[in-house]
Order: structure tokens, then C-alpha cells, then sequence
């Protein structure tokens, strides 16, 4: 502990380059998105005084870094959701809270982040749930969207044909984030990458509802839109 101690005194030429390299093999060690002064001073290569007299503050230092701010203030509960429906699609599965400490599943906040909201993981899921839940249907359109001149497009459509990302959650839990037409998914083959697809084109008159979505592995989907007229592969 002596001889590091020195090291970090007689140490001048660090570059803010290595620093920000150095914080996030901390946080990789410490499996978190968010590391204290006090973590960095037991467990990093500089210390927290060389972290702050190069890079200015230790929040700008995180930043630098990719890494989260550990005493953020303004997360809203929307943004802690939508990254539970994110971990929750990259894993193919329900997200257990060890597996939110890890940037292998690209969470953006701490375990720890979560607890202090809710109390702890599992209260954090049962409110997800609900929020998801709660009108999670897409919102309406001010105006119909222009329609193909080789189809017949339903003018009094109310839905747009982005899939927002609450009922794009909504869906993939319901399908346990498994593709509809080979049944591939993240938790079986992690580089399977999972969309939310219109059942019914949205380019002939299908709606953005629950209804009216399914779960696609990347590549059945693109298979799919192959198989559409030129004009139905720009709206699908």
C-alpha cells in the first residue's frame, strides 16, 4: 500500500488518457457503472486527487470515462425503465439485479442506482412491470401518414409506425423475447438480435397496438421484408 502511495506521489507525466482507462478498469473490477472516491482510492492505479487535479471534478472525470455519475440527481424513473426493457432483450430473459452491475448486458445504471429509487431489485421489477403496463400503447397520430400509391392504405389510422419503446417491451416479455417464426432468442444464442415486427403491414393498414406486433429474430425479419414489394419494405 506504502509503495503504491509513492508511486502516485513521484508520478507526474499521467495522461488523461490512462486516467480515464484506469477508472474504467475500476468500475469493470467492481462490476458497477458508477465508482466513489473512496472505491478509486483503494482500488485504482493514481488515487482521486490526481483524478481531480487532471481531469477538474470527479462527476466530469466519470463522464470522460463512458461511465455513469455516481450521485446523479435528474434520472427519471422513465430512463431506469426503458434500461430494464433493454437488459431485458439483450439477455433474452427476466434480469436478475447482479446481472445490472455488469456493462457485458450495456446497463447504463448500478444495481445500487435501482435500490435507492425503489428499495431493491425486486421492487424495481414489480413497478417496470406496472409502468410497462400503464398505457403503453403507441400515441396517436396528428396526421395520416402518406400512403403508397400501389396499395390501399386504412386513411383513418390513429397509430404511428414507430413502435414506442414501452409497447416494444410490452411485446418481447409477452413472446419471453423469442422469435415468432424460428424461435431463436438472446438467453439461448446471445449474438441473436430480436425486433418488434407489424403482423399486418403497416404499409396496408396495420396498426401499431399488442395485437397487431410479434417478436423477430433480425434475420427473420429481414427474410420477411424480403419477400415485400419494394414499396411494403419502406412502411413494414
Amino acid at each position: 500500500m506504502t509503495a503504491n502511495f509513492q508511486v502516485r506521489l513521484n508520478r507526474r507525466d499521467i495522461t488523461s488518457e490512462e486516467i480515464a482507462e484506469d477508472l474504467r478498469r475500476v468500475a469493470a473490477k467492481l462490476e458497477t457503472q458508477a465508482i466513489t472516491k473512496i472505491q478509486y482510492d483503494e482500488h485504482g492505479n493514481f488515487g482521486a486527487t490526481t483524478v481531480l487535479r487532471k481531469l477538474g471534478s470527479w462527476n466530469g472525470a466519470l463522464l470522460k470515462s463512458g461511465l455513469e455519475v455516481a450521485n446523479r440527481q435528474d434520472i427519471s424513473n422513465d430512463e431506469l425503465f426503458e434500461n430494464i426493457a433493454n437488459v431485458w432483450t439483450k439477455i433474452g430473459r427476466q434480469p436478475f439485479g447482479r446481472e445490472v452491475k455488469g456493462k457485458s448486458v450495456g446497463s447504463l445504471f448500478s444495481l445500487a442506482t435501482y435500490e435507492k429509487r425503489f428499495g431493491s431489485w425486486n421492487k424495481a421489477l414489480l413497478a417496470f412491470a406496472r409502468y410497462v403496463e400503464l398505457d403503453s400503447g403507441a400515441e396517436e397520430s396528428q396526421q395520416p401518414s402518406e400512403p403508397s400509391r400501389h396499395l390501399k392504405v386504412n386513411m383513418r389510422r390513429r397509430t404511428p409506425r414507430d413502435v414506442n419503446w414501452r409497447l416494444r417491451a410490452k411485446v418481447l416479455i409477452k413472446h419471453s423475447c423469442i422469435c415468432q417464426m424460428c424461435g431463436d432468442s438472446p438467453a439461448k444464442n446471445p449474438n441473436t438480435i430480436l425486433h418488434v415486427d407489424h403482423i399486418l403491414a403497416w404499409a396496408n393498414g396495420g396498426e401499431t397496438v399488442e395485437e397487431n406486433l410479434q417478436t423477430l429474430c433480425e434475420k427473420c425479419n429481414i427474410g420477411k421484408s424480403d419477400q415485400l414489394l419494394p414499396d411494403q419494405r419502406l412502411l413494414t
